[in-house]
């Protein structure tokens, strides 16, 4: 096994919890860059534009959206589109890109970390800030625990999008909410199909489906019922006149699928992390 690969190896049981995750200042773990870049422009806070016509979409975050299609822009959505151009104009528009194990994703977007050219891991930066959320899309999970840790900082800092109380909603007041949503909730039902396990909180119903289940332990998903939990992802309205895999629904109206056990916690109530399981 090669030194980078040793390396990856270590981050990877770190994003898995196999190491204790620590609320603080430090940096995540070093990897060096696959390839040195020139950025062209930066369009918002987790997109960039290389100067060869590349577009890389940041892995491990998504930060606030911009206006689009007449929807307007979400709070502090350009702030941090602002505070990656600073970092990456800061950086002589040179940035270091840490490829996941999926180079790009079904927009055809190439898909990285970005490093400065002092070190700094922008993705981190933008966390530490309140300008972003972790979120994770296996297989690329390289620094998840890292990113979960430096966010869960940010909020208990109330820094960014964390000073707005309803930056974490409750299962009962999605009808006012679309897009990536950070819910909080109590779990009332699990069940297990072949295409899947499905946890039901309120009006959400919330999937593990099959082709993700490796990276989670099925034992605890079914542990995780009467308990309150964190739950994040993109919220979309279910078909009333259709059965999600032939599931009873619960009457649940709306739907999450969730990729990465990062992407189900505990509820913190004491501003201190919780393991990733």
């Amino acid at each position: 096994m090669s030194s980078k690969e040793g390396a990856l190896r270590r981050l990877f049981l770190f994003a898995l919890g196999c190491l204790p995750l620590v609320v603080s200042a430090a940096t995540c773990p070093s990897i060096e860059p696959d390839e040195q870049v020139i950025i062209r422009y930066v369009h918002d806070g987790d997109t960039v534009h290389l100067k060869d016509g590349r577009k890389v979409r940041l892995i491990g975050i998504n930060a606030p959206e911009r206006e689009r299609d007449d929807l307007p822009a979400e709070p502090y959505a350009e702030a941090a589109r602002q505070a990656l151009s600073s970092a990456i104009k800061n950086s002589d528009n040179r940035v270091g890109l840490i490829y996941g194990k999926q180079r790009h994703d079904r927009y055809q977007r190439t898909l990285a970390h970005l490093v400065s050219d002092a070190d700094e891991n922008l993705q981190q930066a933008l966390l530490a800030r309140g300008l972003a959320y972790a979120v994770t899309f296996p297989p690329n999970d390289t620094f998840a625990g890292c990113y979960l840790a430096t966010e869960q900082l940010a909020r208990c800092n109330e820094n960014g999008i964390w000073s707005n109380p309803r930056a974490i909603i409750s299962s009962d007041e999605i009808d006012q909410a679309r897009g990536f949503q950070i819910i909080s909730g109590i779990i009332e039902h699990v069940s297990q199909t072949r295409k899947g396990v499905w946890l039901f909180s309120k009006d959400l119903m919330i999937g593990v489906r099959s082709a993700n289940l490796e990276s989670f332990d099925t034992q605890h998903l079914f542990s995780l019922k009467g308990k309150q939990v964190i739950v994040r992802g993109w919220v979309n309205p279910i078909k009333q006149s259709s059965k999600e895999n032939g599931q009873d629904q619960h009457a649940a109206k709306y739907y999450m699928r969730i990729r990465h056990p990062s992407s189900i916690t505990p509820k913190v109530t004491d501003c201190q992390p919780s393991a990733v399981h």
